[in-house]
């Protein structure tokens, strides 16, 4: 793993860290500590996968990055510009392939490791497994190849999209409800992420935007983030329970084992 990953998830711990340090509920630490685990291996494992997989790429191609193969380059606009072009063109991709991820059943079994958390911090924006991850890259690769972005916008994007992972994965009390409420009208925020973590599945099949909420309004799976939460609301997955969902071997192999199928109930039996 390189060093900027490296300081990526030094960056997610110490958010993760603080968060609960300042927690409401003034959880155990020592409780968090193995979601941090794997969390972090699922994190190095995601790395090194997509890492092999595009060195191969660009060794098959001797692909280089200076070479305009498409009329839709925006390398020559201003870098503001280009990255505003990715977060909507990708975004715009983003939302299908996350969405994709909850309804088509090979890639939920891979995307469902990034729900399988019980408790949702900073390091989550990170858990996801590597096949996901795969998915994802070749998504962003052909975006790239489409936009012809230069390196500086490659760099803004990603760490925009970085930042992003982890601010909706904060607790949601940490913004307030007023300012959450104005930023939902253009961007994904952690009351409206929250929901996409629900165990109940007609919660957690909407928010798909990553960055920006435009999509989910436009294609009908936006879901507002109420007042208060319903009675029983939870977090995570019903097949995982904490002890498997703490296990990063189990995750890693989980999507070739056989698990239950998500809680399809109305979600009001007090679940959590």
């Amino acid at each position: 793993m390189d060093t900027l990953n490296i300081i990526v998830f030094t960056v997610a711990l110490a958010f993760g860290l603080a968060q609960h340090l300042l927690d409401r509920d003034q959880p155990v630490l020592t409780t968090s500590a193995p979601r941090w685990w794997t969390n972090g291996v699922l994190f190095i494992a995601e790395t090194a996968i997509v890492t092999i997989f595009a060195a191969a790429i660009t060794w098959a191609t001797q692909f280089d990055a200076t070479t305009v193969i498409t009329p839709f380059a925006t390398n020559g606009q201003p870098l503001l510009a280009q990255i505003a072009i990715l977060l909507i063109v990708y975004g715009f991709v983003q939302y299908w392939v996350h969405r994709g991820g909850h309804r088509i059943p090979l890639l939920w079994g891979w995307h469902r490791i990034h729900h399988s958390d019980t408790r949702l911090d900073a390091t989550t924006g990170l858990r996801h497994h590597p096949f996901e991850s795969l998915v994802e890259y070749v998504a962003f690769f052909g975006t790239i190849l489409l936009l012809a972005p230069s390196a500086g916008g490659v760099l803004g994007y990603f760490v925009l999209s970085i930042a992003f992972a982890m601010f909706t994965h904060f607790p949601p009390y940490w913004l307030p409800a007023r300012l959450d409420k104005r930023l939902s009208v253009l961007f994904m925020t952690p009351r409206l992420h929250q929901l996409h973590h629900s165990t109940w599945q007609p919660e957690t099949d909407t928010n798909y935007g990553i960055i920006l909420t435009i999509w989910d309004r436009l294609f009908g799976t936006y879901l507002a983030a109420p007042n208060q939460l319903r009675p029983g609301f939870a977090l995570g997955l019903d097949e995982f329970p904490v002890a498997k969902a703490q296990d990063p071997f189990l995750q890693l192999a989980s999507p070739f084992l056989a698990f239950d199928q998500r809680d399809k109930g109305s979600g009001l039996e007090g679940k959590g």
